[in-house]
C-alpha cells in the first residue's frame, strides 16, 4: 500500500504593508522548488474588503493583472506566473471581499440552516476551504 502524499503549504507573511518584497519573495521560493523538481503553485490572500483589485486605484494598490480566465487579480499574480512558468486562475488570488461575498450568499440561500453567522467560524472555514482547494494530488507545495 502506497502512502499518499499531502500537499505542503508555505505562508509567506509580514503585515499589511505593501511594497516590502513579500510576492517577489515568494515568487522566487516557487522558482526555486520546481527547480527542485516539485510541483508548485501559488495563492495570495489579500486583506481588503474589495472582491477585486478591478476598481481600485492604480496608484494605490498598483496595476491589475488580468489571468487567462479573465479574473482580475493582484500585480503578485502575474510575478507568480512568470516565476513559475504557468498559467493561475482567479482563484490564486483571495480577498477579504470575496469571502464575506460567499459567506452572506451562503447565508442568503440558507445554507448555514438559520445559524448565526460569525466571523468564527463562518468566515475562517470560508478562507480555510479556499487555501485547501488550491492543494490536489497534482501539486506537492502550495505558497
Amino acid at each position: 500500500m502506497s502512502a499518499t502524499k499531502q500537499t505542503k503549504h508555505v505562508f509567506v507573511t509580514g503585515g499589511v504593508a505593501s511594497s516590502l518584497g513579500k510576492g517577489l519573495t515568494a515568487s522566487s521560493l516557487g522558482n526555486l522548488l520546481t527547480a527542485r523538481g516539485l510541483r508548485v503553485t501559488m495563492q495570495k490572500l489579500d486583506p481588503y474588503l474589495n472582491v477585486d483589485p478591478g476598481t481600485m486605484n492604480p496608484f494605490q494598490h498598483g496595476e491589475v493583472f488580468v489571468t487567462d480566465d479573465g479574473s482580475e487579480t493582484d500585480l503578485d499574480i502575474g510575478h507568480y506566473e512568470r516565476f513559475l512558468d504557468t498559467d493561475l486562475h482567479g482563484s490564486a488570488n483571495v480577498t477579504t471581499g470575496q469571502v464575506y461575498s460567499t459567506v452572506i450568499a451562503k447565508e442568503r440561500r440558507g445554507e448555514y440552516l438559520g445559524d448565526t453567522v460569525q466571523v468564527i467560524p463562518h468566515i475562517t472555514n470560508e478562507i480555510k476551504s479556499r487555501i485547501r482547494r488550491m492543494a490536489g494530488p497534482e501539486v506537492d507545495v502550495v505558497i
